[in-house]
């Protein structure tokens, strides 16, 4: 394809954007994630033309379908919708446009892919709204923005295009014999994008070149009345950086961390349990500090309890009843360092889960989450040199580790909501009488519990 000039420019558009107000990022990450960006333009640009190429038995029905796209789901002034606009031009007047003038070609006014490219309609609202936020939020210079948040949703973005390319695939021998060839289109339409995040990419093409193109490119439907099914496609706002995107992300990176904790809590006792008093002791006392500075019936508390409590009992507890094999863990000086960070861990959770499990917007989880990586990051160094130890006594995170999913996913289930504190209490009851049963007997905790 030769370059063509509509690029050219006359004014720049006035900043319009939105970002999140979490860590900076690093300006070689912003960088790679403007590249990964471009990339993805190009390839949703691709899935366009080839639904163009579907469409191209009946023009009328493409010309509705690519107008409805660029003019209608969002503002036509607008970087992505800008380049969209180019490319639609670019595609029909390179290989679509007939050359008799022939609109209709099945007779019915309708193509024959029109079923198909229904069922991707919503696919393409996303693919351009969420193109359109990434650009908006890596165009800001100087501005806060968390670089997990935008990787997430550049991935999960990544998997939207993807399946929007299977739809389209499924039908690629129609494609194809239409004349789509996707490598030759590619090459061609990434000029297109290559200046997406330049000076002068942000500039607008010149009004006079802009109607000219539209002219040609939307001429034959000109008059034309809008069929009622296209006309009545509807319009959503994708997840991805929407309204609850931060939130909900954030909500995920709180089950990912509840699952590290429960795992570093399971070695720790693995660790221990050649001596199973030690190991109680170590887990009540871990379950006893954090409680002190905690409502009761806490929905993390409770769920490190549920933590302990699984693991012992369904790996750890003796079979024989013994439970003192020499009055101390040989680990245990081990362990103890550990106490000080997992505190802090279930102390940060329990101040972030009720926030959000709030309605509304949170935009104050950040601090929480590094701190408490950090934390567990010191957990890990600690017991790194008992994790032979912890494996040969049977832990294996790979086989414990599905358990505890579920346990803090449910913390944001809505039937979570309705956990009534008098239930709460009486399971707790029962799960500390279970499982610190041994230890009721004792005369006195033992003195290096005292001590710590």
């Amino acid at each position: 394809m030769e370059s063509k000039s509509t690029s050219g420019v006359v004014r720049r558009k006035p900043p319009s954007f939105r970002f999140y107000p979490y860590a900076s990022g690093s300006a070689s990450r912003k960088k790679d994630m403007k590249d990964e960006v471009i990339r993805l333009g190009v390839e949703f640009s691709v899935s366009v033309a080839e639904s163009m190429f579907l469409l191209c038995d009946d023009i009328r029905t493409m010309l509705f379908i690519s107008l409805a796209l660029w003019k209608y789901v969002l503002p036509e002034r607008n970087p992505v919708v800008e380049r969209l606009f180019l490319l639609i031009h670019y595609i029909y007047s390179k290989d679509i446009k007939p050359k008799n003038g022939v609109l209709y070609q099945n007779g019915e006014g309708k193509s024959a892919q029109w079923n198909l490219i229904k069922t991707t309609w919503n696919d393409f609202v996303c693919g351009i709204i969420v193109l359109n936020r990434l650009v908006l939020v890596l165009r800001v210079k100087d501005c806060s923005y968390d670089d997990r948040l935008l990787l997430s949703a550049i991935a999960k973005y990544k998997q939207e295009l993807k399946n929007l390319e299977g739809k389209l695939r499924s039908a690629k021998d129609v494609s194809e014999a239409n004349g789509f060839a996707r490598e030759t289109i590619k090459s061609n339409i990434f000029p297109f994008w290559k200046s997406l995040f330049d000076e002068e990419g942000k500039e607008e093409i010149p009004r006079e070149i802009k109607n000219r193109m539209l002219r040609e490119l939307f001429k034959p439907i000109d008059g034309e009345t809008w069929d009622i099914e296209i006309k009545s496609l509807p319009l959503h706002s994708p997840y991805i950086l929407g309204r609850d995107f931060a939130k909900q992300e954030l909500k995920d990176e709180v089950v990912r961390l509840g699952v590290e904790l429960s795992l570093y809590i399971a070695q720790a006792m693995f660790l221990l349990c050649d001596d199973i008093r030690s190991m109680l002791w170590f887990c009540f006392k871990l379950w006893r500090d954090a409680g002190r500075y905690i409502y009761p019936n806490s929905l993390v508390l409770e769920r490190v309890l549920r933590v302990i409590h699984y693991v012992y009992f369904k790996y750890i507890e003796p079979k024989n009843g013994v439970y003192r094999n020499g009055g101390l863990s040989v680990q245990m000086r081990l362990a103890i360092p550990t106490w000080e960070n997992f505190d802090d861990v279930i102390l940060s959770l329990n101040v972030l889960v009720p926030v959000l499990r709030q309605e509304g917007r949170c935009a104050c989880g950040r601090n929480f989450m590094s701190s408490m990586e950090e934390q567990l990051k010191k957990v890990e160094e600690k017991l790194r040199c008992g994790k032979v130890v912890s494996e040969a006594n049977g832990f294996s995170r790979e086989v414990i580790e599905s358990s505890f999913f579920g346990l803090w996913k449910s913390l944001f289930n809505k039937e979570t909501n309705n956990e009534a504190t008098q239930t709460l209490k009486v399971i707790k009851n029962r799960i500390l009488r279970h499982l610190f049963l041994p230890l009721h007997n004792e005369v006195a905790p033992p003195p290096w519990l005292l001590a710590t």
